[in-house]
C-alpha cells in the first residue's frame, strides 16, 4: 500500500479524556482531518466537494489504540488507500508518534459514493479514482 499523504498535527487538550490521554473517538476526527487536508493539498475545497452530485457517507469505521498520546505530543497521520471498489473506498490511517518513533494507532474508514438526490450507490467518479491512485 502506498502512502498518499502525511498529515502533521499535535494532540490538543480538547482531544483528550479526563486522564489527559487521547480519547479513542478523536482518532476518527483526526483521520478525517488528515483526509480533508489531503484534499486541500490536491486543490479541492470543501465547497467544491459539497457542490457535487454525489455524497460520500461513512458506512464503516474501526480504530485500534496502540499506545497513549498526551496533550502536546506530536502526531503524524499517514493516509493510504486500502481498497477501491465499484462504489466504495476504504481509507487507512496510521498514527505515529515521531518523538518516540512508535506506532500509536490505526483507523480504517469506508466511504460509499451515493447519488445526492436518489440516495443510491453510484460508481466512484473517475477524477476521484485518479486522485486516490496517483503516485506521490
Amino acid at each position: 500500500m502506498q502512502v498518499m499523504f502525511t498529515y502533521h498535527t499535535k494532540v490538543r487538550l480538547k482531544d483528550t479524556d479526563a486522564t489527559g490521554v487521547l480519547y479513542f473517538s478523536e482518532q476518527f476526527k483526526m483521520a478525517l482531518e488528515a483526509f480533508e487536508e489531503f484534499l486541500f493539498c490536491q486543490g479541492f475545497s470543501l465547497r467544491e466537494l459539497l457542490d457535487t452530485s454525489y455524497l460520500m457517507p461513512i458506512v464503516h469505521a474501526e480504530a485500534d489504540f496502540i499506545a497513549p498520546l498526551r496533550v502536546g505530543d506530536p502526531l503524524e497521520i499517514t493516509v493510504q488507500v486500502g481498497k477501491i471498489g465499484t462504489s466504495s473506498i476504504a481509507l487507512q490511517y496510521a498514527f505515529f508518534d515521531p518523538n518516540r518513533s512508535i506506532s500509536v494507532g490505526r483507523v480504517e474508514i469506508v466511504h460509499v459514493v451515493i447519488d445526492r438526490e436518489k440516495g443510491v450507490s453510484v460508481p466512484i467518479p473517475d477524477f476521484l479514482i485518479k486522485l486516490l491512485t496517483q503516485r506521490v
